[in-house]
């Protein structure tokens, strides 16, 4: 199955947690408007690498070859790009989650209006992005999953 992204809708709620640990509203999810761009949501290993000088590990015409392994499995920060309205209900709560330590609750709802992605995240980063004269006002979130991510297939 293919997922349109065009017409997704991402919602945060006013129901912040300490820690990772809380539980997913059931009820009290606000939009996010101005959706522009929804990034990337997923894991990424950290990787360590190392050279190996013995003769055992040595490479093609007796260079040192570079060894990698997998460290530790981390959530991927995700950032979205709004179009500035400062007074949409989800962004001024956006704010609230930037300015805050706590994790906050964010859900994606897929077009399909079934299909849907949840999690408790931190805002990281809130920026203004001015970009060029001819354009309007953005805003740069960026949101790190603290828990893992809730997939709902529609199935």
């Amino acid at each position: 199955m293919l997922y349109p992204t065009a017409g997704a809708r991402l919602y945060i709620a006013d129901a912040p947690a300490r820690g990772a640990g809380g539980v997913l509203p059931v009820a009290g999810w606000v939009e996010i408007g101005e959706t522009e761009a929804l990034g990337l949501l997923g894991v990424q290993w950290g990787v360590a690498s190392t050279d190996l000088a013995t003769e055992e590990y040595d490479g093609p015409d007796g260079y040192l070859v570079e060894y990698s392994v997998k460290t530790a499995l981390r959530q991927s920060p995700m950032q979205i790009v709004l179009g500035n309205d400062p007074s949409d209900p989800g962004q001024v709560l956006l704010w609230t989650a930037a300015r805050s330590t706590n994790h906050y609750p964010f859900r994606l709802v897929l077009p399909d209006g079934v299909s849907s992605r949840a999690w408790f995240g931190l805002v990281t980063a809130l920026v203004e992005v001015f970009d060029s004269a001819n354009s309007v006002m953005k805003l740069q979130a960026d949101v790190l999953p603290a828990t893992p991510i809730i997939r709902n297939d529609g199935a």
